[in-house]
């Protein structure tokens, strides 16, 4: 009786992560593109225009790049997209594959409204705690960004 108890259960369980992992790709198939920034806020501060006018973001597959002008140069910074869409709101993990910050899980949320994506993230590379809403302050020091996908 226990061993076939066992058996369902894990059975269940293992349902339950092929309809999550079946989630999580179409969620990442449909975030697939090219955005600009609508807004960006890190610690309460708005970005300047320039900033905004000069970012791209992509996500391909599990890979968000945002690519930035910096003194003049194109510059890029990749990180790999874990999502977890069983929460509420949908839970996005970026961790960096380069720089100084590489392979640190910087916690966060997403949203996705048709064309337009928020993502809300502790902009401090380990820290244990997920945003539980889409803000950002001085006190929270998370980064805030709202971007539209390309046509």
């Amino acid at each position: 009786m226990r061993a076939a108890l066992a058996t369902a259960v894990l059975a269940l369980s293992a349902g339950a992560a092929v309809a999550d992992d079946a989630a999580v790709r179409k969620m990442l198939k449909d975030l697939e593109g090219s955005y600009t920034p609508v807004t960006m806020t890190r610690a309460g501060e708005a970005a300047p225009d320039a900033v905004l006018k000069g970012a791209t973001f992509e996500i391909r597959g599990d890979t968000f790049t945002v690519r930035f002008n910096k003194d003049g140069k194109e510059e890029g910074k990749r990180a790999t997209i874990v999502l977890d869409p069983g929460q509420t709101p949908t839970a996005v993990d970026l961790t960096p594959k380069d720089g100084p910050d590489a392979g640190k899980p910087m916690l966060g949320i997403i949203k996705v409204e048709r064309d337009i994506v928020t993502l809300c993230w502790t902009d401090q590379p380990g820290k244990a705690e997920r945003p539980k809403d889409f803000s950002s302050t001085k006190e929270n020091k998370n980064l805030l960004i709202v971007m539209k996908k390309a046509r």
